[in-house]
């Protein structure tokens, strides 16, 4: 697995993903590039509480301008920095406090599942395990899906229902491929079954989130919105309207191919 590296407005989330055999490690930091004395630096912006830069004393403001005793010139060496380590070893960062320069000796830490308190952002977060509540098709969820698509909709919504038969096909041509599509409501479950029953009938399972927890945790604000899971349950898009089933499918290259 290659380091990740996630861009997002105007922030880099460094979250630098090394491999599956062991504990993802990563650094935990939000920053903006800049420049310091004519050659790259790295604004900090935020610092996960759960990171090793956070106990080793970095602190938002500070200004990133080398790693393992090398000038920083390129993105990429940082990346090749922790992708070279496993979570409890060591990296040596060097900063700019206030104009002085100083090293921190960085122990990487695993990756905590949710980081949205750090990105603003649920991509990059893994999705939080399913309770009981599916009400239908559950039965059908597969062991370890190649992809997921979460749909949270609602029977009230014209964009929503539009979705619905486009995910259908998508479920039906990809199911085989590995891809799991999962719709997540939050209404009654006599409200849903009545939907089902008369308007539509969803070949995927589905899930009836009562009070809301995964739209919170996520900052779902707005209906039908989509997310795309990879194989590992990380959240890689998220998107809100009704798609077009071609662009679905171009979608779920990126975690197929």
């Amino acid at each position: 697995m290659k380091p990740l590296l996630l861009f997002h407005k105007t922030l880099f989330f460094l979250l630098l993903a090394t491999g599956i055999s062991f504990a993802v490690p990563w650094l935990g930091v939000t920053f903006k590039k800049a420049s310091f004395e004519n050659h790259l630096a790295l604004n900090v912006i935020g610092v996960h509480p759960e990171s090793g830069c956070f106990t080793a004393g970095m602190v938002a403001g500070d200004q990133i301008i080398g790693v393992e005793g090398q000038t920083l010139t390129a993105m990429a060496q940082i990346q090749s920095a922790v992708a070279g380590h496993k979570a409890g070893q060591k990296v040596k960062i060097e900063i700019v406090r206030e104009g002085k320069k100083k090293t921190l000796t960085v122990a990487l830490t695993e990756r905590p599942d949710d980081i949205s308190s750090l990105t603003g952002s649920a991509i990059g977060s893994k999705i939080a395990k399913f309770g009981e509540n599916f009400y239908k098709n559950g039965e059908k969820r597969k062991a370890k899906p190649k992809a997921t698509l979460l749909d949270f909709w609602a029977t009230w919504c014209g964009p929503c229902r539009k979705t619905l038969p486009v995910l259908a096909n998508i479920y039906k041509k990809y199911s085989d491929k590995g891809v799991e599509i999962i719709g997540i409501a939050d209404e009654s479950v006599d409200v849903l079954n009545d939907f089902y029953a008369h308007q539509h009938a969803s070949p995927y399972p589905l899930y009836r989130d009562a009070k809301k927890e995964m739209w919170m945790r996520y900052g779902i604000h707005a209906v039908p919105t989509l997310m795309l899971l990879d194989k590992d349950g990380y959240i890689k898009r998220v998107w809100s309207g009704a798609p077009t089933e071609y662009m679905i499918e171009q979608i779920l290259k990126d975690v197929l191919d």
